[in-house]
């Protein structure tokens, strides 16, 4: 008799144990939030570049924040498939999402130095054309700034192209560029 009792409560407490493990388990993912999100890359078509950017479908699971989950996920570049379908990045592989410092008046986005390293004017446009359309696709509330290393920056790279802070989705194509 007291071998049945003792029995039943020791799978009492391995059930109980089980139910914690369990629903400690799953409060860890629902922190994480999953959203459809779009990254904006270049597109070779019939030869030729497109001249804006091409909105890529994520899905991302994130207990970060979104600004910070869908910039990483442009840091990244194309997937495999994409870039089967002539999608590429204009983003050094070398860059480093430092910080996204996130306020009620802005964003601010600070990336490593390496985003400015290579190539030339048309280069740095479309990268920062990159950045805007994919920013700015999900957060057009509030101001958006890019930093490099912690600084605020006017111009990048050797040519000095313009950087139009807060950043603005349109700029470049209302320059004709």
């Amino acid at each position: 008799m007291i071998f049945k009792y003792v029995l039943t409560t020791i799978i009492l407490i391995i059930l109980g144990l089980t139910g914690f493990y369990f629903i400690n388990s799953c409060s860890k993912f629902a922190t994480k939030h999953k959203d459809i999100v779009y990254v904006y890359f270049g597109k070779t078509i019939k030869n030729k570049t497109t001249i804006e950017p091409q909105p890529v479908k994520r899905e991302i699971l994130s207990n970060k924040s979104i600004i910070f989950a869908v910039v990483q996920e442009l840091l990244n570049g194309p997937r495999f498939r994409e870039k089967e379908n002539h999608y590429f990045t204009e983003i050094p592989d070398s860059t480093k999402l430092i910080e996204v410092r996130e306020t009620p008046e802005s964003i601010v986005i600070n990336l490593s130095k390496e985003f400015e390293t290579g190539g030339g004017s048309e280069t740095m446009i479309y990268r920062l054309k990159q950045l805007a359309y994919t920013i700015l696709g999900i957060e057009d509330d509030k101001p958006v700034f890019l930093e490099l290393n912690g600084e605020k920056v006017k111009y990048i790279s050797g040519e000095g192209v313009e950087v139009p802070q807060p950043l603005v989705k349109d700029y470049f194509s209302q320059k004709g560029l």
